[in-house]
């Protein structure tokens, strides 16, 4: 081999020689604990924040989230076996047009326990749509009454408008009514299919409507005399979450709220529909606890029972503390606090349950960028009372499990599928 070329080979090893030994030999890496998310709101329909805090309340990783975006947190030195509880701050600004005044709302969640790599969505579950129904009835004397289930009432059909009514209506593509007319005691009822746009409009010969010559179809007692809150919709295709709604008008909001305890259930005499959903609630009361439940049934119930768990405080509640007693096969725990003034702020904490065990939390430390948000979240100006439910599922088993269906945020229906009914009681 010619000496040039072999003196050439000898300094080009000597070069990788000295550049592998002035190289840093690589330092292991302790990955930390980590959280992802996934939001899909904008800045203008939400700010989200997230903080993470150890079992002592101590904030340990804090940050706010770009909209309509992925990102993650992580807590430096923690290792992957560690456990945090992770609170979601939702900021929202509502501008009432035209008034100049902007309400702000502040919602406070946290999930307890959570364990490394968890993913986490933000977006709105809501699958039901809006549209504007203006219909003008014919051919009648006098309109004495019309229920538009889950439609809230912008005109009401009388003589004045010439019978023609204006309706904003929550829908998955099909409506229907019902109306009185001319003195009958007889209701009749129209559909309307494969609704979709922002407005639709209607004439209608009121006299040729069918007639519902069995409604009532199905009364619904319920467990003690208060004001509910419900939501009934005939199963139309639960896999595409197509509904028919069954119950009533939209309540205006700030208007009385009826008190009941029994549900009268109307149906059309064609139902395109193989099923129900029932939702109802109802805050405590007079019967001393809350109620709330959401399920499927094949067929209406006649009573709704009040569930087979409780919980009960076992010591006073602060502003910051509670402490409950946990009675029969509960599911899951939730400490919510309120305070009703500007802004408003909403804090739920969620907890594992299990029977005959007292459950507690103490809120955590703040960040100081969410604490300057309002003084009176600074202070945690909450006073002593507590909103604490009691969840139990009978088709989802543990809380591990609950817990994932929440952070997931991707089905609607995973409460009615699990079959949920909750007791509430305030401390």
């Amino acid at each position: 081999m010619p000496t040039r070329i072999l003196a050439g080979l000898l300094l080009l090893g000597l070069f990788f020689t000295a550049c592998k030994k002035d190289d840093p030999a690589p330092v292991p890496q302790t990955p930390d604990f980590t959280l992802f998310f996934n939001n899909e709101f904008n800045e203008l329909q939400a700010r989200y924040a997230v903080f993470l805090s150890d079992a002592d309340g101590q904030m340990r990783a804090f940050r706010w989230l770009p909209g309509r975006d992925t990102a993650s947190l992580s807590v430096p030195g923690s290792a992957q076996t560690d456990r945090f509880d992770c609170t979601i701050v939702k900021i929202t600004n509502i501008d009432a047009s035209g008034s100049g005044v902007v309400d702000t709302t502040i919602s406070l969640t946290t999930y307890t326990q959570l364990s490394d790599g968890q993913s986490i969505n933000l977006h709105d579950p809501e699958y039901r749509q809006s549209i504007d129904l203006l219909i003008q009835f014919t051919n009648i004397n006098s309109l004495d009454s019309i229920i538009v289930p889950d439609g809230l009432t912008f005109a009401r059909p009388q003589p004045a408008n010439n019978f023609t009514g204006q309706y904003r209506i929550l829908h998955t593509g099909k409506v229907w009514l019902r109306i009185l007319i001319n003195g009958e005691s007889t209701w009749r009822y129209m559909f309307f299919d494969n609704v979709e746009g922002p407005n639709q409009t209607a004439s209608i010969d009121a006299t040729i409507l069918p007639k519902m010559f069995n409604a009532p179809s199905k009364y619904i007692g319920l467990p003690f005399n208060g004001p509910w809150s419900y939501l009934i919709e005939g199963l139309v295709d639960t896999s595409a979450n197509k509904f028919m709604p069954l119950g009533d008008l939209l309540r205006a909001p700030g208007g009385a709220v009826p008190v009941f305890e029994q549900l009268a259930v109307f149906e059309p005499e064609v139902r395109p529909y193989n099923g129900y959903r029932i939702r109802m609630s109802a805050p405590p009361g007079q019967a001393g606890y809350g109620y709330a439940s959401d399920g499927f049934y094949t067929s209406l119930p006649s009573f709704l029972s009040a569930p087979n768990i409780d919980i009960s405080a076992s010591v006073p509640a602060n502003s910051r503390y509670a402490a409950a007693s946990c009675q029969g096969d509960i599911d899951a725990v939730s400490f919510t606090r309120s305070f009703t003034g500007l802004p408003g702020i909403r804090w739920e904490v969620l907890l594992p349950g299990s029977n005959g065990q007292i459950v507690t939390y103490r809120l955590p430390d703040l960040p100081d960028a969410i604490a300057d948000l309002s003084f009176a979240l600074k202070t945690y100006n909450f006073g002593n009372a507590v909103e604490a439910r009691a969840e139990a599922y009978a088709n989802l088993s543990g809380f591990s499990l609950i817990l994932q269906k929440r952070l997931q945020n991707n089905d609607p229906l995973w409460q009615a599928k699990g079959r949920f009914v909750a007791r509430i009681r305030n401390f």
